[in-house]
C-alpha cells in the first residue's frame, strides 16, 4: 500500500507540473498543443514570383520571373543574391540584351507591354548531367525562360551554366506563339508577327514538317489561342526511364508536352499531327495537350514523376496572379508523362470544348472549369485576422522531393489578405493521402513536422478551412468543429472522425470523405506548436485543421 499511495502522489505531481506548464491534455495524454516554443523559429522570407527550385550540395535555389533568385540551406531563411533587370552587370544573364538579344527579336524587351523594359517570366531551372557543351564537356544547369510582350505574343528560350549562379549562356529561342499568317503589328512595336519570323521557318527548312499547320490560325489569319497555347511557363522534368520532357503553356488553348533531346537540350517537334487514344490534339509543333483549353485560366504547369506513389502529378494554377484574382493550384495525375491526366473524381484535366448543357465553352464565364481539378489550396484567412495569417492568391508552385528522406515540399509564391500585391516565397510539406493524391501541410515548412500523432491528442476544438473548389477572390474564413472522444465531428460541422496508423486522418462530413493526415506543426502566427490536419476529398476539395 505504501507503494501504490507512493506512485499516486507522483502522478498527481506529474499532471500538477504538466499543466502549469500546458503540456498536458484534457483528454489525458501529455502533448505539444498550445505550447509556446522558447526558442521561436524565427523566418527570414524572399521575393521570388513563380518560383522554380533546385538544390546544389547543401544550397537550395529558386528563380523566379523578372530574375528574381533566392537561395537557402534550410528551406526557412532564404536570401535574395540576383539584381532583377540590371544590365549589364545581370546576376544570372550578363549583358542581358545581347545575351537574349534572339529571343528578344520576338518579344520582351522594349516592346508592346515591356515598352521601356524587360519582361522574362516564369523559368525553370533544372540540373541535366546529360547536356553536352560545345566543347564536348557535359553536364549542365539549364534554365528555360520566357519573354512576352502581349497576353499571347510570347517565346520559350533556354541558357545554360555549369555553375548555378551563373552566367547562363543563350543557347536557343524554342518555342513562339502569338503568330499570324501574314505581316501584323502590335500596338507600340515593330514587330512583324508572321510566323516566317519565329523558329518555325527554321524547322521547315530542316525537315521537321512540311508547312504551318492552317489550323494555327483563325479565318481572317489571326493567332488561334482558343486551341493553341500562349508559350510560357516552361517545366522540364524526367520520366521514370531517364527521358526528359518539356510541358509549358498559360491560359489559351491549353497546357502542352513533348519530349527534349537532354544532349542538347532541344525540343524533339513531333512533326505531324495527330490524335491520343483519348482523343487529345497531338500538333506538329507545340505538341501533345494535356490540360486546359479554350481561353480558360490555367497556367504554371509542373510534372514530377513520384516513385513510391508510381504517378506523374501535374499542378497547374488557375485563376489570375493579383491578389485579387483567385489564383489557386490544382492537382492531377497520369500514368504516363504525356497524360492522359485526371483528377480525384475521374475528369480529364483537357477542358471539353462545352458544359454538359451543351453550351460551348468561352471567355465570358471563368469560373466554368472550377469543378476540374483537386484544388490544393486557395485563399484564407484564419480567426485571429493577422493578415500573415492566411494567403491570397498562393499560386504558380514547383515541387522538391528530398532524395534522401523522400519527403515531399510545395514551392510557390503568395500574396496576403488586405496586403496589395505584395508577394513572397512559401514552401509548405506535401504528404499523400489514402488515395495517393498530395496534400499540403496547413503552415508553412518550418523544420520537422511531427508525423506520429497521438489519438488522444487529436481530440478537441479546431479552426477549418474549407478551400472548396470554386476560382474566387473571396478570402475562405474558418469554420469551427469539434473531434469528439466518441469519434463525432460536431459544431459548424458534423459528422464522424477517425485515425489510423501513426498519424493517417479520415473525416466524414454531411455524407464526403476526406482523407489525409494529422500532423504535430509549428504555427507561426503564435509561435506554438499545434496539431492539425490535411485532407481532400475524391471530389477535390482541401480541408485544413488547426487545432484552438
Amino acid at each position: 500500500m505504501k507503494i501504490s499511495r507512493r506512485r499516486g502522489w507522483i502522478v498527481c505531481a506529474l499532471m500538477i507540473c504538466l499543466l502549469t506548464l500546458g503540456l498536458y491534455s484534457e483528454n489525458g495524454g501529455a502533448k505539444m498543443n498550445g505550447h509556446v516554443n522558447e526558442d521561436a523559429i524565427e523566418f527570414q522570407n524572399a521575393t521570388v514570383h513563380d518560383p522554380s527550385i533546385v538544390k546544389e550540395g547543401d544550397m537550395y535555389y529558386v528563380i523566379g520571373s523578372h530574375i528574381d533568385g533566392a537561395k537557402s540551406n534550410d528551406l526557412i531563411n532564404w536570401e535574395n543574391y540576383t539584381n532583377g533587370y540590371t544590365t549589364p552587370g545581370n546576376t544570372m544573364y550578363g549583358d542581358l540584351s545581347e545575351n537574349l538579344a534572339e529571343s528578344f527579336l520576338w518579344a520582351g524587351e522594349n516592346d508592346a507591354d515591356s515598352r521601356g523594359g524587360y519582361a522574362v517570366w516564369a523559368p525553370e531551372v533544372i540540373w541535366n548531367e546529360q547536356y553536352v557543351h560545345e566543347d564536348g564537356t557535359e553536364g549542365a544547369y539549364m534554365i528555360y525562360y520566357s519573354v512576352s510582350s502581349t497576353y499571347i505574343r510570347s517565346a520559350v528560350g533556354y541558357a545554360v551554366s555549369k555553375d548555378m549562379e551563373g552566367p547562363f549562356e543563350y543557347v536557343d529561342t524554342v518555342m513562339y506563339s502569338g503568330f499570324y499568317d501574314h505581316e501584323a503589328y502590335d500596338h507600340n512595336s515593330d514587330v512583324n508577327k508572321h510566323w516566317a519570323n519565329t523558329n518555325i521557318s527554321d524547322l521547315i527548312d530542316e525537315g521537321v514538317f512540311e508547312e504551318p499547320n492552317p489550323e494555327w490560325f483563325t479565318d481572317d489569319g489571326r493567332y488561334n489561342y482558343r486551341l493553341f497555347t500562349n508559350s510560357i511557363d516552361a517545366n522540364l522534368f524526367f520520366d521514370e526511364s531517364g527521358d526528359l520532357w518539356m510541358t509549358y503553356g498559360s491560359w489559351a488553348g491549353g497546357i502542352f508536352v513533348l519530349e527534349v533531346d537532354p544532349t542538347t537540350g532541344k525540343p524533339i517537334y513531333p512533326g505531324e499531327d495527330g490524335v491520343t487514344e483519348d482523343g487529345r490534339m497531338i500538333d506538329r509543333y507545340f505538341g501533345t495537350k494535356i490540360a486546359g483549353g479554350f481561353g480558360h485560366s490555367i497556367e504554371g504547369p509542373y510534372v514530377y514523376y513520384d516513385e513510391e506513389e508510381e504517378y506523374y502529378y501535374l499542378f497547374t494554377t488557375y485563376g489570375g496572379l493579383s491578389s485579387t484574382g483567385g489564383y489557386q493550384m490544382r492537382t492531377f495525375r497520369s500514368t504516363s508523362p504525356a497524360g492522359p491526366y485526371e483528377d480525384g473524381s475521374g475528369q480529364a484535366a483537357v477542358f471539353p470544348d462545352s458544359l454538359d448543357d451543351g453550351t460551348v465553352r468561352n471567355k465570358v464565364d471563368s469560373r466554368d472549369h472550377e469543378g476540374i481539378g483537386n484544388k490544393l489550396m486557395g485563399n484564407f484567412l484564419m480567426e485571429d485576422g493577422n493578415p500573415s495569417s492566411g494567403y491570397a492568391s498562393p499560386g504558380h508552385n514547383s515541387v522538391y522531393v528530398d532524395p534522401d528522406s523522400g519527403k515531399r515540399f510545395v514551392v510557390f509564391h503568395t500574396r496576403f489578405p488586405d496586403s496589395g500585391e505584395m508577394h513572397e516565397l512559401r514552401i509548405h510539406q506535401l504528404f499523400m493521402n489514402q488515395e495517393g493524391w498530395p496534400v499540403a501541410a496547413p503552415y508553412r515548412h518550418a523544420g520537422d513536422v511531427g508525423e506520429r500523432v497521438e489519438r488522444q491528442d487529436v481530440i478537441g476544438e479546431y479552426e477549418v478551412i474549407d478551400h472548396g473548389t470554386d476560382i474566387t477572390a473571396e478570402i475562405k474564413k474558418p469554420k469551427n468543429i469539434t473531434l469528439e472522444k466518441n469519434n463525432k465531428v460536431t459544431g459548424d460541422m458534423s459528422g464522424k472522425w477517425k485515425r489510423m496508423g501513426h498519424n493517417r486522418a479520415e473525416l466524414e462530413i454531411e455524407g464526403q470523405t476526406y482523407e489525409g493526415v494529422f500532423l504535430n506543426q509549428y504555427n507561426p502566427n503564435e509561435g506554438k506548436y499545434v496539431i492539425t490536419f490535411t485532407l481532400m476529398s475524391s471530389d477535390g476539395e482541401a480541408l485544413w485543421g488547426t487545432y484552438k
